[in-house]
């Protein structure tokens, strides 16, 4: 394909040009590795060669030598083809990759001299799959687009200056009480709408419908019948008059009365549950439009569920065809049976339609994610469907792969917020975005519900364990049953969750004693075994080797997967080993060895003792990395605390218990219509939620015992943990942060209780927060040194004390601006996202036009409004105002206030609400800049009768055209103290503010900070002398303390508040008596300090 000779050149380049780009190649043409990249064309339409080395290629402006040509020469009227795949080859006699790719969505495509001149450009297009964007003439004509390309020729064929647009829908996608006509319209001269209402692509050479054929009954036993060959049809309408869309779902069953494996077919008692699926596009002279995908719900009794839910549309035939079906057993379990008349083996899932894997058996499908609330469409995307799994492929409902392609969609990225957790530790912690994910709710190693509930547990604290949401899952309009939506843990979740580029990535799965390559290429199977064999060659007692060790395996990610293995006692013991090839950064990508976890349905296990097994030397090579591990004294201490730490925090009873129930309840309300669909066993029956729970009760003590037999420690000991005053800290000991974050610790967490082992030493951290500063360690140690550790001989009670910093300005409220603020909607009000006290801020929004908001059928929509704005910034952002997380422009968005600014007497005004009762010396600010619409920001203050700027130091400050930080100091306010009933006002000024010119002003990261008036750091002192005892109790219980005691307040262990006294003495009694036995929170407050004791009632 490409001819390479080097003549002697000119340098004239104004005779290069892009000439022609596609940027989702489907079936176009195949790079040199079968892959189908997108490309670019560069063409020399002159008359003499030009050295294209040192010239620039790029889909950013801000990087104009994003990837640079090699010394490669491009004679008159030849064409040279740039695969823009990320695969970065750089060879002048070699095919030529860039390190990018092009979104099908469209990205500008920039050529640059080696002398920094732009010499080309093409403009952002959006190109459906195979469409490629072209000039004509070559090199000089305008921009056209193809349907037919012409990579490496002449753009001979007819090109257009417009895609045709697909059909217009009367309605959205979504959930309807009623019956309703929905119409589909074109402003395209002479189009011809067609669509179809079974999940097939609309055609017009379908009209009359295709024919296919599929089996229900298969000849399971040796003797059986093979079954007659049945047959079915899809095809496509053309559009001549409104459609109705009503509730189907009193209607015959059709895709549920297709057998999906070997077994007897089970047919729905009750016809399922429907959707209407619609597909349409337009044709003019033969040619189409792209497709549009709708589904349409019409239940007049509302949304039945409380959990997303999934429609796919997908041609029936590719799921059902006898021959070329991949959701049936059709011809090859047929075939495997003439072979094999006598067998009874008929089980096995490799002998099926169903067990065809890779990519030429993976099918377009639509994807359509609807919210668990209202069902409103959350994205509709063209993507890839495979099916998923081993023994899992021979369920009647079958695990499914779901893949994002440009080939597919311009959207090539799912999108959606259906997890309700981050992954720990991610570069990219609030990233939705995914190239892949699983529909996978059932499994065959063993009870799904053991693996939901485990993964649960552990997913909060390790990376290497997939996220899960059950969902509904329709397919073709028919309810279809429960699924769950997991995280596919490969090349892509690494590289948009974690930085790792995909073709740097490399994954090796472990069965048992045997593991093999499962992403990478040729050779990288052999790092892993370099890995492998270094550990158990060399011995681990020695330190420096096990230094060596812990540079190519991440003990953290390799002990944590050993305790969940351990714990849940999992039999199928099947892991994944992942790193980058070539280090890219100093966290996940640094190189190093990490697991993740396969499943857990073969937990709860009582026939293995995991950790005997896997501390046993004697194991295969594989299989005895942690038993080599174990001879490093410190790599034992870390493994036996990290098995502690876990079993105080995730596996507490409580914990678990919780997980255990959420899992259960949030499916059981559906099992009755899931059970009609299809008869599943060991999916989410009441025995298998006991056994998880006899577990939670019963295996802590058992993993106990075990633990200590393995390493002959005497005894457990317990550890308790408190802090002078839970606002300005907290203790982190050894791997676990004891704060109301850290799941398994409770909402107030002081005084805290756990277990560890006894001479194992300890590691305990004084974490301080902003305002305040550590003392001292007071109880069984003491010091000034924030960290300690220390080896406990027998039961320890430690407290961190601290002591504020006078005059210290606490973050009050803040504003973060995310994703979670509405897009494309005018705001009337927006809440601070964090209070440091029970108080709440508002920000409420007054536009200059009467009658805002307005909806998108007036002439004012999106007119003077306050909208979200994807304008992130650092400036001004406070990671204590967002649960600690570093600063990640990937979540950040903004506010922006549009034109006109005034009208009238009316203008837009922001009013900030918010209490600052026990503070003082407040400040606000925020980042703001324009783009021409105000000049100055304006802020004043509601003093009670009217607004005001009286003491406000500077209240009117200029506005830039870039972020920067602006600041309102109210010290001198004194209605500004201590005020329930605080308000501030923004308002802008300016040139012409009644213009509307498409301008606005930008607001990001809002913050109101001011000095506590409630801490004082005598009174702190004085309170942390303060004595409780007897403690434990059987009734009464005193409390003496140096200052007059202003309040008492006593928490169950729940966080539910149980006693409350206002007693105005420094000695009092308390009585306990109608408490029942076990351990409480005691909140102590005196002359504007707190202290916090643990109370155990016997």
């Amino acid at each position: 394909m490409f001819l390479f000779v080097i003549f002697g050149v000119q340098t004239n380049a104004q005779q290069v040009a892009i000439n022609e780009v596609m940027t989702s190649n489907s079936k176009t043409i195949a790079d040199e590795d079968g892959s189908f990249e997108d490309w670019i064309e560069i063409y020399n339409y002159g008359t003499t060669a030009v050295n294209l080395g040192g010239y620039g290629l790029t889909d950013d402006a801000s990087n104009l030598y994003k990837w640079v040509f090699p010394t490669y020469t491009l004679q008159p009227k030849q064409f040279v083809l740039v695969w823009a795949s990320d695969k970065n080859k750089t060879v002048p006699s070699q095919p030529l990759h860039t390190n990018f790719k092009i979104k099908s969505s469209g990205e500008p495509i920039l050529l640059t001299n080696s002398s920094g001149t732009t010499i080309n450009d093409v403009p952002a297009i959006a190109l459906q799959a195979d469409v490629s964007y072209a000039r004509s003439p070559d090199g000089t004509g305008d921009w056209l687009f193809f349907t037919t390309a012409t990579p490496l020729a002449l753009n001979t064929n007819a090109g257009t200056p417009e895609l045709l647009e697909p059909p217009i829908f009367s309605h959205e996608s979504g959930l309807y009480t009623s019956t309703f006509n929905l119409s589909l319209s074109t402003t395209v001269q002479n189009a011809q709408i067609i669509y179809t209402l079974d999940g097939s692509e609309p055609r017009l050479d379908n009209l009359s419908g295709t024919n296919f054929t599929y089996k229900n009954l298969y000849p399971l036993l040796p003797g059986d019948p093979y079954g007659d060959l049945l047959t079915d049809s899809y095809k496509s309408n053309v559009y001549s008059s409104a459609i109705v869309i009503r509730d189907k779902s009193g209607d015959a069953d059709k895709l549920a009365i297709k057998n999906t494996n070997q077994y007897a077919l089970h047919i729905p008692p009750n016809p399922v549950r429907k959707a209407t699926v619609i597909k349409a596009k337009i044709f003019v002279n033969g040619k189409g439009s792209e497709s549009i995908s709708k589904t349409f719900f019409v239940w007049s009794g509302g949304n039945p569920f409380n959990i997303p839910l999934v429609s796919l549309q997908i041609q029936e035939n590719l799921l059902f065809d006898y021959n070329d079906g991949i959701y049936t057993s059709g011809v090859d379990f047929d075939t495997w049976r003439q072979q094999n008349p006598d067998n009874t083996q008929s089980w096995r899932p490799n002998i099926s339609n169903y067990a065809r894997s890779g990519r030429d058996w993976e099918y377009p499908v639509n994807v359509e994610l609807f919210d668990a609330v209202n069902l409103n469409s959350i994205q509709s995307i063209n993507a890839g469907l495979r099916i998923h799994g081993n023994n899992s492929r021979g369920l009647p409902i079958k695990n499914l792969r779901l893949y994002a392609r440009s080939e597919y969609d311009s959207k090539n990225e799912f999108v959606h917020g259906f997890f309700d957790n981050s992954i720990p530790n991610a570069a990219n912690l609030y990233n939705k975005e995914y190239k892949k994910f699983f529909l996978r709710g059932d499994g065959e190693g063993g009870s799904i519900a053991y693996d939901v509930a485990f993964s649960r547990a552990m997913q909060p604290v390790f990376n290497g364990v997939t996220r899960i949401k059950p969902v509904i899952n329709f397919i073709n309009g028919e309810y279809w049953g429960i699924n769950a939506v997991r995280d596919r843990l490969d090349d892509d979740h690494y590289e948009l969750n974690f930085g790792v580029n995909a073709d740097n990535f490399i994954q090796v799965s472990c069965n048992g004693s045997q593991c093999e390559l499962d992403e990478g290429v040729a050779g990288d199977y052999s790092s892993y075994i370099d890995m492998r064999d270094f550990i158990i060659n060399n011995d681990m007692a020695n330190n420096l080797k096990y230094l060596e060790a812990a540079e190519i395996l991440d003990m953290e990610s390799f002990l944590n997967h050993a305790v969940m293995i351990i714990y849940a006692s999992n039999n199928s013991y099947e892991r994944k080993y992942w790193r980058a090839r070539t280090p890219q950064n100093n966290s996940h990508a640094d190189g190093k060895w990490r697991l993740n976890v396969q499943d857990f349905e073969a937990s709860l296990s009582t026939n293995t003792n995991w950790l005997e097994y896997l501390a046993d030397l004697g194991r295969s090579d594989n299989n005895s990395l942690l038993a080599n591990l174990l001879k490093n004294e410190g790599f034992k201490n870390q493994f036996l605390n990290r098995f502690a730490d876990i079993m105080n925090t995730v596996f507490t009873k409580e914990n678990f218990d919780k997980v255990i129930n959420k899992t259960f309840d949030e499916i059981s309300p559906f099992l009755t219509e899931d059970r009609n669909r299809s008869s599943r066993a060991n999916f989410y029956e009441s025995s298998e939620k006991q056994n998880l729970l006899d577990w939670s009760k019963n295996r802590p003590a058992v993993q106990i015992q075990l633990i200590k037999n393995q390493f002959n420690i005497s005894e457990t000991i317990d550890v308790g943990l408190s802090v002078s005053d839970i606002e300005a800290g907290f203790i982190k000991i050894n791997t676990i942060k004891i704060h109301s974050d850290t799941p398994g610790v409770n909402e107030n967490p002081y005084p805290w209780s756990g277990f560890y082992f006894k001479t194992i030493p300890l590691t305990v951290e004084a974490v301080t927060l902003p305002g305040y500063v550590f003392s001292h360690w007071s109880g069984d140690i003491s010091g000034t040194n924030a960290i300690q550790t220390f080896t406990p001989n027998g039961s320890v009670q430690i407290q961190a004390n601290y002591n504020p910093i006078t005059n210290f300005k606490h973050l009050m409220y803040f504003w973060l601006m995310n994703a979670d603020i509405p897009n494309d909607a005018p705001l009337q009000s927006v809440n601070a996202t964090f209070s440091r006290t029970s108080s709440s801020a508002v920000i409420n929004y007054k536009s200059s036009l009467t009658g805002y908001p307005f909806n998108n059928a007036n002439a004012s929509w999106r007119k003077a409004s306050l909208e979200r704005k994807n304008e992130p910034t650092a400036l001004n952002y406070f990671s204590n105002g967002n649960h600690n997380i570093a600063y990640d422009p990937f979540i950040m968005r903004g506010v922006q206030i549009k034109q006109p600014f005034k009208n009238g007497n009316n203008e837009n005004t922001l009013e900030l609400n918010f209490p600052t009762s026990g503070f003082r010396d407040v400040k606000l600010s925020f980042a703001i800049f324009s783009n021409g619409a105000a000049q100055t920001v304006l802020v004043d203050y509601w003093n009670g009768s009217s607004w005001s700027n009286a003491n406000l130091t500077n209240p009117n400050l200029s506005i830039s055209d870039a972020y920067a930080i602006k600041e309102f100091d109210f010290s001198n306010v004194t209605i500004a103290d201590n005020n329930a009933n605080f308000k501030v006002r923004i308002r802008f000024n300016g040139t012409n503010m009644t213009i509307e010119d498409n301008k606005q002003v930008f607001i990001n990261n809002i913050a109101v900070e001011g000095v506590d008036t409630t801490l004082s750091s005598d009174s702190f002192t004085q309170l942390q002398n303060l004595k409780v005892y007897p403690n434990p109790t059987s009734g009464d219980v005193k409390i003496q303390s140096n200052q007059i005691i202003d309040k008492v307040l006593i928490y169950n262990v729940f966080g539910k508040l149980v006693y409350k006294d206002s007693p105005k003495f420094s000695n009092i009694q308390l009585s306990m008596e109608n408490l029942s036995s076990g351990v409480y929170v005691l909140k102590v407050f005196s002359n504007n300090a707190t202290i916090t004791k643990k109370i155990i009632k016997k």
